[in-house]
């Protein structure tokens, strides 16, 4: 995210915190497709995620009177409703899902590329997915939502040295998993992180 985008979305958080309800319709506008593809990828279903993601809005409209400027941008704040969001729609459900990552990613144009792409993906995917949850969500957060370990660290109520260790891990983990088979899944030990 752009220092611009940033303070931009801060000067509406305090307009909206003031109850400007336009200022929160542009939050809302600037911020949707990245929340939706965040909920979407974890979630794995449009209907789920669309649901979703409106809780999110309409808890941030809740909660955005109460909204302070602590160093994380606002985007880093509903990322954090997001997750809580989606936590709970997980422990309503039984058994846990999740979709692949970043499918949407794929876009070529030869057919050939497109099917080794495609395979590429969903295997990473897959390998993400293998990791323990909490080393999932870092690298979910740090590298496909690119947010920042501190912003990372408040989505995920955890210290940023915990981020950081829990990033270290879950990318030697993806790095052994690459050299060894690619089927293969994790020991217990490779994702205990």
């Amino acid at each position: 995210m752009h220092k611009s985008e940033t303070d931009h979305l801060n000067s509406l958080a305090r307009l909206a915190s003031s109850g400007d309800r336009n200022a929160y319709g542009k939050i809302f506008r600037i911020c949707y497709k990245d929340i939706y593809d965040y909920i979407a990828r974890r979630v794995g279903n449009r209907e789920d995620a669309e649901d979703l993601v409106m809780q999110v809005f309409t808890r941030g409209l809740v909660a955005v009177k109460d909204y302070e400027d602590r160093g994380y941008s606002l985007k880093a704040w509903l990322f954090r409703i997001a997750h809580n969001a989606v936590v709970d729609h997980f422990r309503s459900k039984s058994p846990l899902a999740e979709s692949d990552l970043i499918a949407e990613l794929i876009d070529p144009s030869d057919v050939e590329e497109e099917v080794i792409l495609s395979e590429e993906i969903k295997d990473l995917g897959e390998q993400i997915k293998s990791l323990s949850p909490a080393q999932s969500e870092v690298i979910t957060l740090r590298f496909i939502e690119d947010l920042s370990v501190a912003e990372t660290a408040m989505v995920l109520e955890k210290k940023e040295v915990t981020v950081r260790a829990l990033q270290f891990k879950a990318i030697k983990n993806l790095q052994r998993r690459r050299r060894i088979e690619p089927g293969r899944p994790l020991d217990n030990e490779e994702v205990a992180g």
